[in-house]
């Protein structure tokens, strides 16, 4: 997978240049940079390696050998979809991409984040914040169908800029590591997309809330969270509990499942079973075919 996303033979002497922080800079690995954490996309990160700790952010600007680009429209692509060009200082300056040096992302500061978190993890984090110089930021972008991308990035410094679109704003420069750029296809098995409104149960937090359910596979199934609702911290293994009634007939499934990821509002579910009577019990494949069927035929 990584060998194809990133295979593009530039030559010994362009493949890669040293940068000014000691980092290789891989041009396959750029482009796969610009698809998967482009500007003004929103992403998740983890502090510190702290996988538990997850928070929301998004890229405003890449910086380009020291020179901030704020927009995608200034990077040109060849005809293969790879970076060439970067346009900066409001496009009157055009860096070719075989002199780039470094290649760094910057951030809005979400300090103000970790007075959400409990006292545990608050002291997981460092004594001086989540985006001391040298700690460890862990970007995860979800890009549906290319699948999810991982990188783990240093922070170079905080900064405040004085002029451009975010001037004022406290702002966090980062390192990529690309060593550590990877790219997972989970589309394990087809999916099929439905569009069901359900109810979410989650147990152990006594939380009930409202959530639709946008596709299934043989055995996952995938719900969108309500945007409007306070759904506490869903962490992967939690036991959900789906309900779901289908059309006129009343059909009514409690779906119970474990969670297998949870990203930007949305779960994916592992089915276990169902619950009848009060009772667990296993899908038949049948029971799981209507199931599906009843999932695919809601509304009609």
């Amino acid at each position: 997978m990584l060998k194809n996303l990133f295979g593009k033979n530039f030559g010994a002497t362009q493949d890669t240049l040293q940068s000014a922080h000691g980092q290789k800079i891989d041009f396959g690995r750029i482009k796969v940079m610009v698809e998967f954490f482009p500007i003004g996309k929103k992403l998740r990160y983890y502090p510190e390696f702290n996988q538990d700790i997850v928070f929301d952010t998004l890229v405003v600007a890449y910086s380009v050998n020291g020179h901030a680009i704020y927009s995608m429209e200034s990077i040109e692509m060849d005809r293969d979809g790879f970076p060439s060009v970067f346009r900066v200082d409001e496009d009157k300056f055009r860096l070719p991409v075989a002199g780039l040096k470094t290649f760094q992302l910057l951030l809005p500061d979400t300090s103000d984040l970790e007075k959400k978190l409990d006292y545990v993890r608050r002291a997981q984090l460092s004594r001086n914040g989540q985006f001391s110089a040298g700690n460890t930021i862990s970007l995860i972008s979800n890009s549906g169908v290319k699948g999810i991308s991982t990188i783990d990035t240093e922070v170079a410094k905080q900064l405040i800029l004085h002029a451009g679109p975010y001037a004022e704003m406290n702002l966090v420069l980062l390192t990529p590591d690309f060593a550590t750029l990877s790219v997972t296809d989970q589309r394990g098995k087809p999916r099929t997309r439905t569009n069901v409104p359900a109810m979410m149960l989650l147990p152990v937090e006594n939380y009930s809330g409202q959530c639709v359910v946008v596709d299934i596979s043989d055995a996952k199934m995938r719900i969108r969270l309500d945007e409007h609702g306070l759904a506490p911290s869903i962490h992967k293994g939690d036991v959900i509990i789906v309900d779901i009634r289908l059309g006129e007939t009343e059909r009514r499934y409690s779906v119970k499942g474990s969670v297998i990821r949870f990203s930007a509002g949305t779960c994916v579910i592992g089915i276990d079973g169902q619950i009848r009577e009060g009772r667990p019990v296993l899908f038949t494949p049948l029971d799981l075919l209507e199931f599906k069927a009843g999932l695919l035929n809601y509304g009609r």
